[in-house]
């Protein structure tokens, strides 16, 4: 990293008060993001003669930003709510035939299970819940003994929520693909933090990701890619005004119509142009691009790697996979209760959190190899 994004990112986090590892928890916005909020909360406070157009255009500006960090089409750009609202799209707008299958890893994040548990209840389909007993990550091979035939759409998280494992994104889709099984994709544990290369999101269908996270973004958002393929084959089953063609022109509101905007904003929630949440997207969005996601993940992987070669190794041991780490590190304590190492960590003003009895430790780009020293140290009682 030069010294002049160096520079850039450490005037955008002045305003941490913590030693901040935890971005798989709630990832803190850059410091522009309180200009963009407050120029919105300006138009809140007095919306006189705010130009319906420039209102309205707000939720494809933020578009085409998420669709430049993907280097896709803002055709195939959905905004959302949450990562459960996105699968909720696929689990019921989806044509099933009687007898079709969807598949998941068992352990998954819920919003990656709980859809499809509920639309099993009154869709044709079967859930099937996948273990993967002592198999690290599924692979092709592992796919190819534990799908169903008559399997339709497999979801995954491309990093785990609790370990930190990460999914080989080219080989499980290029398997999907040869087997014309829908490959749906939870990006949120990873996309901010790390990139997704086109080559990967060629063999991707759906991909969300909730933007609070690595993203930087506002909590309340979430954002989707849907392939052509994916528009072709999912029903939008949410009427609202703001999808209609008609509502580029306020005078026409009234000549209705079920016909949507082209592309993935069919799938659009309802009042996406929301001015407050937007504020603080645009910040995010543009302090990502600046800098860059290809930088930014070489830069965490550097903070991992340094943490890897120097913390106590004698008092932890290693849940998440060397061969399959991304951002995320997973610690278990040998000996000791990981809920009162939260609690140590934390009056040294370091914060992470405590995922199914595991440290985990995020770095994201404003974190620093001093703070990581920090980590260690307090890590070594």
């Amino acid at each position: 990293m030069d010294e002049a994004t160096r520079s850039l990112i450490d005037k955008e986090y002045s305003h941490l008060k913590s030693i901040y590892f935890n971005s798989a928890y709630f990832g803190p916005s850059p410091i522009r993001s309180k200009s963009t909020i407050l120029a919105a909360m300006e138009r809140e406070l007095d919306p006189s003669f705010y130009a319906y157009d420039d209102w309205m255009s707000i939720s494809e500006k933020l578009r085409i930003k998420f669709a430049a960090l993907l280097k896709t089409s803002p055709d195939c750009i959905t905004h959302s709510t949450s990562s459960s609202d996105v699968v909720n799209i696929v689990a019921n707008g989806f044509d099933f035939k009687e007898g079709d299958r969807v598949a998941a890893i068992n352990k998954d994040y819920p919003s990656n299970i709980l859809p499809w548990m509920l639309a099993e209840r009154h869709k044709k389909f079967v859930f099937d819940k996948l273990d993967l007993g002592n198999t690290v990550i599924p692979t092709p091979e592992w796919l190819e003994q534990n799908l169903k035939p008559q399997t339709r759409i497999f979801n995954i998280s491309y990093v785990t929520f609790d370990t930190g494992k990460k999914m080989d994104l080219l080989g499980l889709g290029k398997y999907l693909r040869s087997k014309n099984i829908f490959f749906v994709v939870d990006a949120t544990q990873a996309l901010g933090g790390l990139e997704i290369t086109p080559s990967e999101l060629s063999y991707i269908d759906v991909l969300t990701v909730s933007s609070y996270k690595w993203m930087l973004g506002p909590y309340g958002h979430a954002f989707a890619y849907f392939s052509q393929k994916a528009q072709d084959q999912i029903f939008h089953l949410n009427a609202n005004w703001i999808l209609s063609p008609n509502s580029k022109q306020v005078y026409n509101l009234l000549d209705y119509t079920t016909e949507t905007l082209p592309g993935a904003r069919q799938y659009d929630r309802g009042q996406a142009a929301n001015l407050l949440c937007s504020g603080c997207l645009e910040g995010s969005l543009n302090f990502l691009l600046e800098v860059g996601l290809g930088t930014i993940e070489q830069y965490n992987a550097s903070l991992r790697d340094y943490f890897l070669e120097n913390y106590p190794q004698k008092k932890y041991h290693l849940v998440t996979p060397l061969e399959h780490m991304a951002n995320i590190v997973c610690l278990k304590a040998i000996s000791g209760d990981s809920i009162a190492l939260e609690t140590e960590l934390k009056k040294r003003n370091i914060d992470v959190s405590v995922r199914q009895g595991n440290i985990r430790l995020s770095f994201h780009v404003f974190n620093t190899h001093q703070q990581v020293d920090e980590l260690i140290k307090a890590l070594d009682v």
